[in-house]
């Protein structure tokens, strides 16, 4: 049974998406979900009519009485969970067009920002590593404000990737005597360039402490 799954509270701020087109990556896959759900609905009254037509057919050509109340059981059943299955409906509908707005919203931010020709697939695609930066150096901004460092495992995921350790390195999280740690050993995948990038960085950093 389709049912209101959150609030536009929850869309706006909490579903997963630190960027914009991450936000609309995880809006639309709910938004999926409910349109889904809407075209249940139209099924489910086919159904019923369905079956209000077999009962009819049924009296008409003198069905077995034991068929006609096994019928009737069924629309019986269907009557009891009706009005609460409409309502449930209404909420996914009103669902859809908060969902609809938050996207529309978020595509007013996003299309600036679209590579000339990207779908938006292509453009999760870009944005992957734009996200997983953001979403960590807030995770790394929480760690220090509650406890004046950020946690090992957290220093761990930006060391992951050179785009994610560039941006960190150049924002000032981590001591200038940490950063040769942290760039020490090239990322497997990674290319020369961006492994370079996160080299050049630390250089700096340590030209403006000494």
């Amino acid at each position: 049974m389709p049912s209101k799954l959150n609030t536009e509270f929850n869309y706006r701020y909490l579903v997963i998406g630190d960027t914009v087109w991450e936000k609309i990556k995880t809006l639309q896959g709910f938004l999926e979900g409910r349109v889904s759900a809407r075209a249940l609905e139209e099924a489910a009254h086919l159904k019923h009519d369905a079956k209000l037509a077999k009962m009819e057919w049924m009296k008409e050509m003198n069905a077995p009485l034991h068929e006609q109340l096994v019928m009737q059981a069924e629309l019986l059943e269907l009557a009891t969970v009706t009005d609460v299955t409409d309502k449930a409906y209404e909420l996914n509908r009103q669902e859809i067009v908060i969902l609809e707005k938050l996207l529309a919203e978020c595509y007013e931010i996003a299309e600036p920002t679209r590579i000339h020709g990207y779908t938006d697939e292509q453009m999760f695609e870009e944005n992957a590593a734009n996200e997983f930066t953001t979403n960590t150096l807030r995770e790394m901004q929480s760690e220090i404000a509650a406890t004046g460092r950020p946690f090992p495992a957290t220093v761990l995921h930006v060391m992951s990737n050179p785009h994610t350790l560039n941006i960190a390195i150049k924002s000032g999280f981590f001591p200038e005597e940490a950063i040769p740690l942290l760039v020490a050993n090239p990322v497997p995948l990674a290319s020369p360039a961006e492994h370079e990038k996160a080299m050049e960085s630390a250089a700096l950093m340590e030209a403006k402490d000494e």
